[in-house]
């Protein structure tokens, strides 16, 4: 390459550094602040976990411990400062259960209530979403009950559902979609499953299907 060719290139690099340099060093900029605050935030996570985690355990130590206010506190604790981590759904419903047990029940529906909009975990939310049905089918509430049950994704808790929707009907007298609800509880079941004459009971107790 003669002198000439090199100084053309050397011009074209500082036109192009002129033209484009900034949004070059933008770009590495920007780059590199996404993974620091990925990291950042990845770290950030991880410990707000382990720290509910602990709070979670120290819960369960004192409700076990019979030392219910410290055990409540902690709870408490978990749905302010922690309620983005799974602990939290946990705790409330927790905190449910030693509501009834202690005879508070509007606390106790008001915390299972707060589990079914704000649980992080599936299995959980479905967990006080159903109990909560059931509470409200007990106290004679039966449309509050089944509009609980009006979800789509159940994620493993279909038996649940069904079964608790036959209820339901049982309950407001509609003996042909309760029928239809145990089946269907039924149907949902793994093969063999203890749980079968439960189901097949309450089909019996329904007594023969009406002829079309």
């Amino acid at each position: 390459m003669t002198a000439y060719e090199e100084q053309e290139d050397l011009d074209r690099l500082k036109a192009w550094w002129k033209d484009y340099g900034n949004s070059v060093i933008f770009g590495v900029l920007l780059g590199a602040a996404i993974i620091i605050g990925f990291r950042y935030w990845t770290q950030h996570t991880e410990q707000r976990l382990q720290t509910a985690s602990v709070l979670y355990d120290r819960m369960m130590q004192d409700f076990h411990s019979k030392k219910l206010e410290t055990a409540r506190q902690s709870g408490e604790s978990l749905l302010n400062d922690s309620s983005s981590t799974p602990y939290a759904g946990m705790a409330g419903l927790m905190l449910a259960r030693m509501d009834f047990e202690a005879g508070d029940a509007i606390s106790g529906r008001k915390h299972l209530q707060w589990v079914v909009e704000h649980a992080k975990d599936a299995a959980t939310m479905h967990a006080a979403r159903l109990r909560l049905a059931r509470i409200n089918l007990d106290s004679g509430d039966k449309q509050a009950a089944l509009a609980l049950l009006e979800v789509k994704d159940q994620a493993g808790f279909e038996v649940e559902y069904a079964e608790l929707k036959g209820d339901i009907y049982l309950a407001q007298g509609q003996r042909e979609q309760a029928r239809t609800a145990y089946r269907e509880a039924l149907k949902q079941l793994p093969a063999a499953s203890p749980y079968a004459p439960v189901l097949n009971m309450k089909l019996d107790d329904l007594g023969p299907e009406k002829s079309s």
